[in-house]
């Protein structure tokens, strides 16, 4: 049985902003919906909707509650013919809405946006939006005549964020993606991409900084979707061209800002961060799997340290890192991928970003795991214009480690703030953690790692 969450709706009819409501013996009342948990919020209240009402529609906002009351996801339709009466909606104003449905935060912003159409909330709040978004990409497209047929899944939206794709009558759909803060930097990231390695990103067609979004057009299929190795093999090769194109390019790519995850950063980490690992442990409560001791964490700092200073005697240049390759983010099409979710952008040992894809190629099914030393073959091979076959030969031996210490540093700002002793915090630090444990417990990599012992 797949868990769910209840979601309150505010559905607005888009030319008139008028609410839609369900009258009851006292008052009118916003409807209920229920969506599965863990998924994303716009997707399924859209999908829904869909299944429930047979309209289209696109969520302008999720407005949070205070206390155990339900979230509010404020909805435009974008459906012209909805015989809304025979599906036991009125029209309401909000005053009419009673205060079961909403909060008082909720009632003030979703005022907000019936008043001024949602432009205080952010872009892609404002009622309409969609509509100046089909003129923006159909001014853009000078290759030929974009024709919107109404199609569309919305993945993620509300404020300042957006992930929506809209169908066309012929040619291809378009994506567009919209970003705020924190991720806002991802948007400077993708420009600066699309300027100097386009042919590495799904085709941009237009890019505009009011709203922090580009638009892009519909690019094959997930590498989550696929079961070829060929597939994947393309991935590694084309990770490695993309990186070698942008190993003289460190600093402009730490101003955008890309994080800093060079070697000697990471390093200089080390110490701090298996401290806090070390506090971290003790607060474990479950007694499923014992935890850490201090003297066996002092053994994983001192390999994380030699593997840190073993990579930077291997004098591997420094290149863009993809914090969160998962195949999800990479697009396959006619022998030719695109990456995509430059959210975690770093700059460091390029060769972090390839172990980390083989992490996410063995969880992907029990078929994938095979397919590792192919991958870091191909990988590896398109390496050897710049370096020795034994320089990469090391580099993939030394990198597994230090790819799980890149992986719990991330942004690093989480060091340094309350986020430190959430518990979900602290319990993922926990399981990396282990991890190291288990890559420095294995014979090989033991002596790789930890010549000195």
């Amino acid at each position: 049985m797949i868990d769910e969450t209840e979601y309150r709706v505010a559905l607005i009819l888009t030319r008139s902003r008028r609410l839609m409501g369900i009258r009851s013996s006292s008052s009118i009342e916003l409807p209920v919906i229920s969506i599965p948990l863990f998924r994303r919020a716009a997707d399924q209240v859209t999908r829904r909707i869909k299944q429930q009402w047979k309209i289209s529609a696109v969520v302008l906002d999720i407005l949070a509650a205070a206390g155990s009351n339900p979230p509010c996801a404020v909805v435009e339709v974008r459906s012209d013919t909805w015989d809304f009466e025979a599906e036991g909606f009125c029209v309401a104003e909000l005053g009419e809405i009673g205060e079961v449905s909403l909060d008082e935060s909720q009632r003030h912003f979703l005022g907000t946006i019936l008043l001024d159409g949602g432009a205080t909330r952010g872009a892609f709040s404002q009622i309409g939006w969609i509509d100046e978004a089909q003129r923006w990409i159909q001014s853009s497209v000078d290759e030929h005549e974009v024709v919107f047929n109404g199609e569309i899944r919305h993945l993620n939206g509300g404020g300042t964020f957006c992930l929506i794709r809209l169908g066309t009558e012929y040619g291809p759909a378009y994506w567009i993606k919209g970003v705020g803060a924190p991720n806002d930097h991802e948007f400077a990231v993708t420009r600066f991409l699309a300027g100097h390695c386009s042919e590495h990103l799904p085709p941009i067609v237009a890019m505009r900084t009011d709203w922090n979004a580009w638009a892009m057009e519909d690019f094959g299929m997930s590498l989550n979707n696929s079961d070829s190795l060929d597939d994947f093999k393309c991935a590694a090769r084309e990770l490695a061209t993309l990186q070698q194109k942008l190993v003289a390019r460190s600093e402009e790519l730490l101003a955008l800002p890309c994080v800093d995850h060079r070697i000697g950063t990471l390093n200089a980490k080390v110490d701090e961060i298996v401290e806090y690992l070390d506090g971290a442990m003790r607060q474990q409560t479950s007694t499923k799997v014992a935890p850490l001791t201090s003297s066996r964490l002092r053994e994983i700092r001192n390999c994380l340290h030699d593997a840190c200073n073993a990579l930077q005697d291997l004098q591997i240049p420094d290149s863009l890192m993809h914090g969160d390759l998962s195949p999800g983010s990479i697009l396959s099409h006619e022998a030719r991928c695109a990456f995509t979710d430059w959210c975690e952008a770093y700059v460091g040992n390029p060769f972090i970003s390839m172990e980390q894809f083989c992490v996410h190629v063995r969880r992907k099914s029990d078929n994938t795991k095979h397919w590792i030393p192919a991958l870091k073959n191909v990988y590896g091979s398109a390496w050897t214009d710049r370096l020795t076959a034994d320089h990469v030969r090391r580099a993939i031996e030394l990198v597994p480690l230090v790819s799980v210490l890149s992986y719990l540093y991330g942004r690093g700002d989480w060091l340094r703030s309350s986020r430190r002793d959430e518990p979900a915090v602290q319990s993922y630090a926990r399981s990396l953690a282990r991890h190291m444990d288990r890559i420095t417990a294995e014979a090989n990599p033991q002596e790789a790692l930890c010549p000195s012992n």
